[in-house]
């Protein structure tokens, strides 16, 4: 069956700038990517502080004005903190897609201090500069290709979230997080699937996983994104790994959260299907 129409998707904010991007391009420690289709923009979370967003963005010639909505994979600062920032620069109403518990309170622990690592700003805050929230419980199509999670179910024993990274429960208690709002996007190219991931909190096998499911796609393009391998036990290293290889995906771009010695062993294992990738790298999907 013949491709559609591709869908193009820059990363915006990642830890790394590549030294083939052009000049004056920052890098910080976040996430974000703009997702554009021949009819409609999105922009798939913040990074960290607005400052490294704005900037990429201009450089690389993209008006962030002309997007139509803004998708948060989940909660953490990395990954929102530059919501306040893009809605000053904004200045207009506009959806904000998120998980319906995108604003409980989470704290890492990686430290020997606990640090609050949630979103840094109140919901108030964020819709008296015009966020729209449309806060999400089930999976949704946001355009004819494009599927929203919602919820990532497990399929494995192995992919285990970061005991490290925490919530406050009902009760007040600090608790291992179950990251309900990991939110990725999946896209829909005739049979062929493709996922963007903010930081894979449950694993990128699960969400790939669900994507086939939601999509009713057997074949899979391109998974881009955070991977969260890096912080994960050589056990859960090794046995994704050893998943995607059995997966073949035609492309594994992993930025962010995967980390260097991560990035380099599954660019070593990978082989061609493996992009080393950072601010400025495109896609196709």
């Amino acid at each position: 069956m013949q491709k559609k129409a591709s869908t193009r998707i820059t990363i915006l904010v990642d830890n790394i700038v590549l030294s083939s991007s052009p000049a004056n391009l920052l890098a910080e420690h976040g996430f974000s990517a703009l997702i554009e289709t021949e009819r409609q923009t999105f922009l798939y979370d913040t990074g960290s502080s607005g400052i490294v967003l704005l900037n990429n963005a201009h450089r690389l010639k993209k008006d962030l004005k002309n997007i139509d909505a803004i998708i948060l994979s989940h909660n953490h600062s990395d990954h929102t903190g530059g919501l306040f920032a893009l809605l000053d620069y904004l200045r207009k109403d506009i959806r904000v897609y998120a998980h319906h518990n995108i604003f409980k309170k989470t704290f890492s622990k990686k430290t020997k201090k606990i640090t609050f690592i949630g979103i840094p700003f109140a919901k108030e805050m964020l819709e008296s500069l015009g966020a729209n929230f449309i806060f999400l419980d089930s999976p949704i199509k946001i355009n004819e290709n494009i599927f929203l999670s919602y919820q990532i179910e497990s399929s494995n024993s192995f992919e285990i979230t970061d005991q490290n990274l925490l919530k406050l429960d009902e009760n007040g208690q600090l608790v291992p997080d179950t990251f309900e709002e990991d939110l990725s996007i999946y896209f829909k190219n005739s049979d062929r699937l493709s996922v963007l991931t903010g930081c894979a909190h449950m694993g990128v096998i699960n969400i790939v996983e669900q994507g086939k499911k939601v999509t009713g796609c057997k074949k899979l393009g391109a998974i881009i994104g955070g991977s969260h391998l890096g912080p994960a036990s050589k056990e859960q290293q090794d046995k994704t790994i050893e998943a995607l290889k059995e997966l073949t995906p035609e492309r594994i771009a992993f930025v962010h959260c995967t980390g260097l010695e991560m990035i380099s062993r599954c660019a070593n294992e990978l082989k061609d299907k493996f992009i080393f990738s950072g601010v400025g790298s495109t896609f196709e999907v």
